[in-house]
């Protein structure tokens, strides 16, 4: 879910990085008559952010850490269950002051975990948002290389169109650049 609106940003970023470079200076001094003619260049930033081959490798390191965070938090919601069976055992024989110091306890247990659950959750998300950002970082200046060597002023996301000639499309040739430039990027998690 992270992942999809990670990339829903990116496309959006690429956008405006697109705009940004054809956009022409507005200065009152310089006439009109000097503006040139766009040439468009289309990029398919999903498909690029999906199937690059860094990409493919920081989404199965963070589902390989996922799956083992949920493991340890198992492990303990296990241990948390367990807390709380022996207590229900020993309401009957308990004072109440016992009782209520034990239930305090076993409270502050829950917290610990819930804490340590957002914690790396947190910690997991930070990383895969650093990680995505550096293929999305060389992926805007490959983009910018490939545009100045075909002469465009403008490029647009692909997702923004319905159709668009094949001979605008410059995706495969980003793509490949990027797996060459950058065939992985590690996602890093520090310790807890």
């Amino acid at each position: 879910m992270q992942l999809s609106k990670l990339r829903a940003l990116v496309a959006a970023g690429t956008v405006l990085a697109g705009v940004a470079m054809a956009t022409p200076s507005f200065a009152q001094d310089k006439p009109t008559d000097n503006l040139k003619a766009p040439v468009i260049a289309v990029v398919d930033v999903q498909k690029i952010m999906q199937e690059a081959n860094a990409s493919k490798g920081v989404s199965k390191s963070f589902e390989s850490l996922r799956e083992t965070y949920q493991k340890e938090i198992a492990s303990l919601e296990d241990k948390l269950r367990k807390s709380e069976e022996e207590l229900r055992k020993q309401q009957t024989v308990l004072a109440p002051d016992a009782l209520a110091n034990k239930r305090r306890d076993f409270e502050k247990q829950v917290g610990e975990v819930q804490k340590t659950v957002q914690s790396r959750k947190r910690a997991l998300e930070n990383a895969l948002n650093e990680a995505m950002a550096v293929v999305h970082k060389s992926m805007v200046e490959i983009v910018a290389d490939v545009a100045r060597e075909r002469g465009a002023n403008l490029v647009l996301a692909r997702q923004q169109f319905v159709l668009v000639d094949t001979q605008l499309d410059v995706t495969d040739v980003v793509l490949e650049r990027v797996n060459k430039k950058l065939p992985q990027v590690a996602l890093t998690v520090p310790k807890q």
